[in-house]
């Protein structure tokens, strides 16, 4: 048995090589996220200027906001590029689980969109004026580039840095004991999870602090002071989860379905357009949204009830790493 385990150990093939083309691959998107600040910054200022009559597609705060996003993705990007070339232990599982998000919302995000389809190229092709061969082929290379965004990108990250080998690689030129050493993946996942909702709560804040809550939209102080309250709640069971601490577990559970059954109760009363306008979004964008047929039908919240109920079932999955700490 000895032999056969050192045999399969010797098997395990470096992929150093890989980790640096992969992780120039994660410089370049971070470095194309960077450069598209300046060039939106741009285009609404020119905008602006040629046509100073038009009304602004997106406010203010919510150009702030995409701003914010895409230097952060720049930053995360980047950085997890100069982990994965050092072959860095932390650098591999933050891809990993990051990736696997970004396939899952993904392939979520290609639904919706495959089954809006028609409402979306019918006012966008001008109606009649064009002919369904020139209509098909915008559609095929829509969905194409789609595709290669929201999985095939995502979905050779999650090969490559899933692989015995890219971790065997990563341990052996990385020794030391690093933070997501300290926790399995699944609860370092979880843990993520619960992170970034604490900190998209926060991000309410350019929306008016308009929240779902239990069948109505809060918005101003009273948004604010839910906001802050699931904020702070997240960020405790993102931080007790990774330190596999049942009660914050039980806290980020118990808030999650409170969290979607309030979502479930409001929608089920108001529509999207009505959430929207809580949030101030400009008229341009509500109008545009209504033709495409944004908000009408169960469509959205039918996807969405499937992703809640995956990840309950992922929730509970990551239970059983917290038995042997109950207290």
């Amino acid at each position: 048995m000895a032999k056969k385990r050192a045999g399969k150990k010797v098997a395990l093939k470096d992929r150093k090589t890989g980790l640096v083309i992969f992780g120039i691959i994660h410089i370049i998107i971070g470095t194309f996220c960077a450069l598209s600040v300046p060039l939106m910054i741009f285009s609404m200022l020119a905008a602006s200027t040629l046509d100073k009559s038009a009304a602004p597609s997106i406010s203010t705060d919510q150009m702030i906001l995409v701003v914010l996003l895409y230097l952060l993705l720049a930053v995360w990007f980047v950085w997890m590029g100069v982990g994965s070339i050092l072959a860095r232990k932390w650098a591999r599982v933050l891809i990993l689980i990051s990736s696997w998000l970004w396939l899952i919302c993904g392939a979520i995000c290609l639904i919706v969109i495959l089954l809006l389809m028609s409402d979306i190229f019918g006012p966008m092709a001008m109606g009649e004026e064009m002919p369904d061969e020139i209509a098909v082929v915008i559609q095929s290379i829509v969905m194409g580039f789609m595709a290669i965004i929201l999985i095939i990108i995502p979905g050779a990250f999650v090969l490559f840095y899933g692989s015995k080998h890219v971790k065997a690689t990563c341990e052996r030129r990385d020794p030391q004991v690093r933070w997501t050493d300290k926790a399995p993946l699944s609860v370092i996942t979880l843990s993520s999870i619960w992170g970034c909702m604490a900190i998209l709560m926060l991000w309410q804040g350019f929306y008016r602090w308009a929240i779902p809550f239990f069948g109505v939209v809060l918005s101003g102080i009273p948004g604010a002071v839910v906001v802050l309250i699931y904020a702070l709640l997240f960020a405790y069971a993102a931080w007790g989860t990774y330190k596999l601490q049942i009660k914050a577990w039980w806290c980020g559970f118990v808030l999650t379905i409170a969290s979607g059954v309030s979502m479930g109760i409001t929608f089920s009363r108001l529509s999207l357009l009505e959430f929207y306008e809580q949030m101030n979004m400009p008229k341009e964008s509500l109008e545009m949204m209504k033709e495409l047929g944004m908000f009408q039908g169960s469509t959205y919240l039918l996807v969405w009830g499937i992703g809640f109920i995956g990840f309950v079932g992922f929730m509970l999955y990551t239970k059983r790493y917290f038995k042997a700490s109950a207290l």
